[in-house]
């Protein structure tokens, strides 16, 4: 009987050189970016402004771009912004935690308006790099793609 139908069974296994053609390289670099610059300082922020009870310039800065309880929403947004970082990453549950950004860049634009109007443009470019890894996932190399999450579970095999 037939045990492969279509093209040699070699030929469908991944190279190195399918790596880059994969969004590794958009979704770690941004992750990485995302963290550094704008989720771990802001996260150490939030759990001061929280716990220790500090001052922080994200809480009047979210109130003046007219955001509702600007004390729960900003410490939420760094959080979220860490975590997001983190998420792609190392590839876990990317199209959700992209998914769960999409708001947070989209409640941005006011603030940074506000603030620092030349910054708009990180928020436009976040926001774009969201919505690839909404649509596309985190690629081949990931957790998500060790664990096939996001991608309909196991192959299914004909019974012939």
């Amino acid at each position: 009987m037939i045990e492969h139908i279509g093209g040699s069974p070699k030929r469908n296994a991944p190279s190195l050189g399918s790596l880059f053609k994969s969004v590794l390289i958009l979704r770690l670099g941004t992750g990485i970016l995302l963290f550094t610059l704008h989720g771990w300082q802001p996260a150490l922020d939030a759990y001061r402004f929280l716990w220790k009870e500090q001052a922080w310039d994200w809480v009047p800065a979210f109130d003046a771009a007219g955001l509702p309880m600007a004390h729960l929403l900003a410490p939420a947004a760094a959080l979220v912004i860490a975590a997001v970082g983190l998420s792609w990453i190392v590839g876990f549950l990317t199209r959700f935690f992209a998914a769960l950004f999409i708001p947070v860049c989209i409640a941005a634009f006011p603030v940074v308006r506000h603030v620092e109007p030349a910054a708009v443009e990180s928020v436009y470019l976040y926001l774009l790099v969201a919505v690839t890894l909404l649509l596309f996932g985190s690629g081949a190399v990931s957790i998500d793609g060790l664990f096939r999450l996001g991608s309909g579970g196991a192959k299914k095999t004909s019974g012939y």
